[in-house]
């Protein structure tokens, strides 16, 4: 007992120490951190008459990312549960709702969600802030050419990954179940160890996708995802595959922090790069965070990549969300600020990313592909408020069925 008591202190540990082993994104823009007080997680009945800007919102995008969340669902058996999260239950619950969403045409979504859902406000621990993210278009070159010099590299060979949540059966750990890490790293012998970090990856035989700027590979690594272009006009998409496990440091913060860069903007740090090619590698290795991708085909272009969820993103529908409190799959309603107007959105959870995890009220909206979805993101950083939205006829209480 004492030695399974032993392995499970380790799991949990290791738990918290991959909470960081993921992509993490850069702050979009200026703005100050919103922490609210040390709440408990709650969720309270509400009203749609209670969600500011609900009459006027645009739902389309949120019933997109709905129904594509729904075809995921539908690969699993009823019983299976939401993953992630303190609410959320049996899948099951969420099919009504589902194949109510395939029969609905435009400009009936909010008659949709209001007959298949009840609203709930969320109150909880942590940041309150919300930020945005997006999927950048690259130019690449299969082999060294310019300054295509930074290689895009597939997962390596000899890195192994431990799901811990995995665990949770063998050592009856609700604390594992409840929050699902993946701890990386590599075999020696027979021990695992941490995976080298940026300073210390060199490409493998087979390992190189394709050739980029290093600005713009850092920016691919950083966003998690991104669509990558040949000369010949062959497009692909480099698809977040894995992380070497380390936490996140901006190259664009330290950069600043060291004075090779005035601000802490892409553009700068890719004019620095470019006149100082000598210091590219000191400069990228500020950040011992490294992201690997594997290239796949992109089946619809209107879609992004697949978010933690294994579901595509869809542009103004979906958002990154902290996995320990709200299942991917959640329906969100979001009432914030952007460009100093009101921004009232909902949307649905089907990603989240190692600077999201910071609590209940922490999200990243995924505005979309390219260089003006880029632009956009930037411009998002304020507080918000938040609502989730539960099957009708599934009990509140019944949904938090992780909350003990």
């Amino acid at each position: 007992m004492t030695a399974a008591r032993n392995a499970a202190a380790l799991l949990l540990s290791a738990a918290a120490l991959a909470a960081c082993a993921t992509t993490e994104r850069t702050p979009a823009g200026p703005g100050e951190t919103t922490t609210t007080p040390a709440a408990a997680f709650e969720l309270r009945p509400a009203r749609f008459s209670d969600l500011p800007g609900w009459e006027r919102a645009d739902l389309a995008p949120a019933l997109t990312a709905f129904k594509r969340q729904c075809a995921s669902w539908r690969t699993r058996t009823p019983d299976t549960l939401t993953q992630g999260g303190r609410y959320g239950g049996p899948i099951g619950g969420w099919l009504p709702a589902c194949s109510a969403a395939d029969g609905v045409q435009p400009g009936g979504e909010r008659a949709f969600f209001e007959a298949n859902f009840t609203a709930a406000s969320v109150t909880g621990p942590g940041e309150a802030r919300l930020t945005s993210y997006y999927e950048p278009m690259i130019e690449t070159r299969r082999t060294p050419e310019g300054r295509f010099t930074e290689p895009l590299l597939r997962r390596p060979n000899d890195m192994i990954t431990v799901d811990v949540a995995a665990f949770a059966t063998a050592y009856d750990s609700e604390a594992l179940r409840g929050a699902p890490r993946a701890l990386t790293g590599k075999l020696d012998g027979a021990r695992v160890v941490p995976y080298p970090n940026r300073s210390e990856i060199t490409p493998q035989p087979g390992q190189v996708i394709a050739y980029a700027h290093p600005a713009d590979v850092y920016n691919l690594q950083v966003q998690g995802s991104g669509r990558i272009r040949y000369p010949d006009g062959v497009e692909a998409r480099a698809q977040f595959a894995t992380q070497n496990g380390y936490r996140w440091n901006s190259a664009l913060g330290a950069a600043r922090n060291s004075g090779r860069i005035a601000t802490a903007n892409w553009t700068s740090f890719r004019n620095y790069l470019d006149a100082n090619p000598g210091e590219i590698r000191a400069t990228m290795n500020a950040d011992p965070s490294y992201v690997f991708f594997e290239e796949q085909s992109i089946a619809d272009p209107t879609a992004g990549p697949r978010g933690a969820a294994n579901v595509p993103l869809t542009a103004g529908g979906s958002i990154a969300i902290d996995p320990a409190f709200h299942p991917y799959g959640a329906v969100i309603y979001i009432d914030g600020q952007y460009d100093g107007s009101a921004f009232q959105r909902l949307m649905v959870a089907q990603d989240t990313g190692g600077a999201i995890r910071r609590g209940p009220l922490r999200g990243d909206v995924f505005w979309g592909t390219g260089p003006a979805a880029g632009a956009a993101a930037e411009r998002m950083n304020a507080p918000a408020r938040w609502w989730t939205l539960l099957p009708r006829g599934v009990p509140i209480a019944e949904l938090e069925w992780r909350a003990g």
